[in-house]
This record gives structure tokens, C-alpha cells and sequence, in this order.
């Protein structure tokens, strides 16, 4: 009704004034789509580099408070990228708690090992290393093959940057279960945390870590050589560790997660006044 009076000539204050309706309230009535659009674009924005983004995180990406991305998001039907079906995960029927289960950081990493192709078809192997305290990816090695030689220069890499972690969970792949591996593991102190075969669930943490590997990256991506898929991957880890919130860290970064770890578990130094004398 206000529009029509406002088109044959009424002011805004006079076609206010006869409906009952506040000058506020119709400003804001003509603001609110202008704005939802603008923050529409940065959620879209968001998502389409994200597409495996809820509305938590394209909140936490575009700027937004929850509150608000999520009232746009249901206010529009707003949908990025198709939906993944999750598989029914199959029930432990033991009580066996998960052995070493991490309670700080480097206390127990896990590596796993995926599959993909270049775009000629050609099969190249990941390995995969991750914190399961920080949920940090320490590292991804991409290459056409992957045997225990490499995953111990790989390992030697990673630790003479990072630190070495006290347990190392795996399944029973033979790059894993390699004498020469196991020797070298236990060298560097670094004891085994092999997960029954069969249960992969057993190891959810890098599963979980693989899930978004695939869906935010390898699935995403179209690798012209394997020099390619390992910058395309590097950049992906980085983001991943950097940029990428974490739900079960209460939407931390595990990078930002990990630094705070390190700040709270820094023991207090003694300090003693010059010229003081035992």
C-alpha cells in the first residue's frame, strides 16, 4: 500500500502517517534486500570455493554470525554443491576403548594411504599424516608408488620439521607393517598403533581427514601430471591446516588449535634476580 501511495506522488512521511506504519520500519523494509543480497553474494562467494561447506563455516569464511547465516540460508533454500549421501558406518560390537587415544600434542599421529588418477588415466598413491589431538595434516606425499622406503624418508621428513609423536596408528598395510619401517619407528621411539584388520573405523580419525581430502580437493581437481596434483594437493593442505574451521575444535583452525596448545602448555619459567647467588 505504501509503494502505491508513494507512486502517485505522497511523501513517505504522509503515506506512513495514514497506514500506522513507523518511517523506521518502512526504511528497513527497503534496506533488507540490498543487504541480504550483499551478504548472499559473500555466502555464495564462500560456498563456491568451499562446496563441502555447511552454514557454520561459510558464516566463519564471509564474515557472518551464525544467527544471521543461518536465517538467510533457510529465509533463500540456500544450497552449494550436491549433497553427499553418508554409508550407514557399521557398529563396533566390542568395548575395547581405541587404543592410545591422543590426549596432547605428537602424542599419537595416524597415516593412511589413498588412490587416484591423473587426467591421462595414469594411478598415483597419497600418503597421508595427521595429528589426531590437533587434527593437523602434517604432510601429504603424492607419488605413482609408495613402499616402505619411502614412507621412512617421508616420516624423517615430516619429524625433523614437526617433532616425533610417541604412537603411530595404522592399519596392517604392508607399507606399514614393513620390517624396515617398524625398525626405523622404533629407533626413533615411536611405538605402533596398529588397528584390527578389517575395522577401518578403528582408525576414524584419518578416515574422516580422507572424506574431506576427497570430496574439498582430489575429487575437485583434474591433474594434468603429478608435479601438478602435488602443488594442487600442498596448497590444499595448507588451507586445510590454516583456513579450513574445525567443527570438533570449536571452529578453530587445527593450525590456530595447535599454537594455542602450545602456548598453554608451556612450563612457567624461574626467573632468577642478577647477582643472586646459590
Amino acid at each position: 500500500m505504501i509503494e502505491q501511495m508513494e507512486t502517485k506522488g505522497l511523501s513517505q512521511r504522509a503515506a506512513c502517517r495514514y497506514t500506522g506504519i513507523s518511517r523506521a520500519v518502512r526504511r528497513y523494509v527497503l534496506r533488507r534486500p540490498t543487504q541480504d543480497a550483499q551478504f548472499l553474494e559473500k555466502m555464495r562467494t564462500a560456498a563456491r570455493a568451499n562446496p563441502r561447506y555447511g552454514y557454520r563455516r561459510v558464516a566463519i569464511e564471509s564474515g557472518l554470525g551464525f544467527g544471521r547465516c543461518w536465517r538467510l540460508w533457510k529465509r533463500y533454500n540456500f544450497k552449494i554443491g550436491a549433497q553427499r549421501t553418508r554409508r550407514p558406518r557399521k557398529k563396533d560390537q566390542t568395548t575395547t576403548p581405541r587404543p592410545q587415544q591422543a590426549e596432547y600434542p605428537n602424542h599419537v599421529w595416524t597415516y593412511d594411504i589413498l588412490f587416484d588418477r591423473l587426467a591421462d588415466g595414469r594411478p598415483f598413491k597419497t600418503l597421508s599424516v595427521l595429528d589426531e589431538f590437533t587434527r593437523e595434516c602434517q604432510g601429504i606425499l603424492a607419488a605413482t608408488s609408495i613402499l616402505s622406503e619411502d614412507v621412512i624418508a617421508f616420516l624423517d621428513k615430516i619429524m625433523k620439521k614437526r617433532s616425533s609423536p610417541l604412537f603411530l596408528r595404522s592399519d596392517n598395510g604392508s607399507e606399514f607393517t614393513a620390517e624396515a619401517v617398524q625398525t626405523w619407528l622404533a629407533n626413533k621411539n615411536v611405538g605402533p598403533a596398529f588397528i584390527p584388520p578389517g575395522q577401518p573405523w578403528k582408525n576414524g580419525f584419518i578416515e574422516s581427514f580422507h572424506d574431506k581430502f576427497r570430496d574439498e580437493c582430489l575429487q575437485r581437481e583434474w591433474f594434468s601430471s603429478l608435479l601438478d596434483a602435488q602443488v594442487v594437493i600442498e596448497d590444499w593442505r595448507v588451507h586445510y591446516n590454516t583456513r579450513r574451521p574445525h567443527s570438533s575444535l570449536g571452529y578453530e583452525t587445527p593450525a590456530n588449535f595447535a599454537a594455542q596448545c602450545v602456548t598453554q602448555i608451556q612450563p612457567a619459567l624461574t626467573l632468577i634476580p642478577t647477582g643472586h647467588k646459590n
